[in-house]
């Protein structure tokens, strides 16, 4: 799929992220197929949460959000981390998710825990401006980004945003994204999708309608997230996705 079908597609997608976003935010006690939604790990991690984060909370959400793949992990030293991220009052993306990345490492034998890190932050710091890291969603923001300048300029060779020495570059992802988001403020198709997710999640009570905790902002992240996700998804495969994907 080229620029210009992904283009032409987009209400298609926008559907797909909104159907994502009412899916895995939808309340703390129900299930998406085996897996529980968003809205039970913000809780998990809420720091008025006082119940201790255990190995096997860890290994859960691990495996729902598909960490494990080739990784054995220590799963006490990882939930010891995601208590320590509860706790901490304040949260700065850019510089806390490398380090967070860097400590996850540790507990997995060496292997690059970008994804990790993003995944904890997103649903433990829902006010912070979190953008979760995903190879996907990075083929989108290449794509955004070369889109927005003149079109004879090369694209990038690859989609994982990486220093000279392969390492994850997380703040220029961060970037990509946040440029997106700019984008998408301006565009009538996103901010009204955002808007009609606000209404839902605010009739339907529970935890997304509590702005103190969740912000409209988080929302917005959210659909951005889930829309990069499956334009990234499109790009790889070259269609759109099926309607029961």
């Amino acid at each position: 799929m080229d620029y210009e079908n992904l283009i032409n597609s987009r209400k298609i997608l926008i559907r797909k992220a909104v159907a994502d976003v009412e899916k895995w935010c939808a309340p703390s006690l129900t299930r998406v197929g085996r897996k529980h939604p968003d809205t039970f790990w913000i809780e998990l991690f809420d720091p008025a949460n006082s119940s201790e984060i255990t190995k096997d909370d860890a290994h859960l959400f691990l495996t729902s959000f598909q960490l494990t793949n080739r990784v054995i992990w220590n799963k006490k030293a990882v939930a010891a981390l995601m208590g320590k991220v509860r706790s901490h009052s304040t949260f700065k993306p850019i510089e806390d998710i490398p380090t967070l990345a860097d400590q996850l490492r540790q507990c997995s034998r060496d292997t690059r825990q970008t994804s990790a890190a993003s995944k904890i932050a997103a649903f433990s710091k829902p006010k912070a401006k979190v953008y979760i890291w995903d190879a996907l969603a990075s083929r989108s923001a290449r794509l955004r980004d070369w889109s927005r300048g003149p079109r004879g300029k090369k694209r990038a060779s690859s989609s994982i945003y990486a220093h000279a020495n392969g390492e994850h570059d997380y703040p220029a992802f961060y970037a990509a994204c946040d440029r997106a988001l700019t984008d998408e403020r301006i565009s009538v198709e996103f901010t009204s999708a955002v808007e009609a997710l606000e209404r839902e999640f605010l009739r339907g009570g529970g935890l997304m309608a509590d702005r103190v905790k969740i912000p409209v902002e988080f929302i917005e992240r959210r659909l951005l997230d889930k829309l990069m996700f499956w334009e990234g998804w499109s790009l790889k495969n070259k269609e759109l996705p099926p309607n029961d994907a």
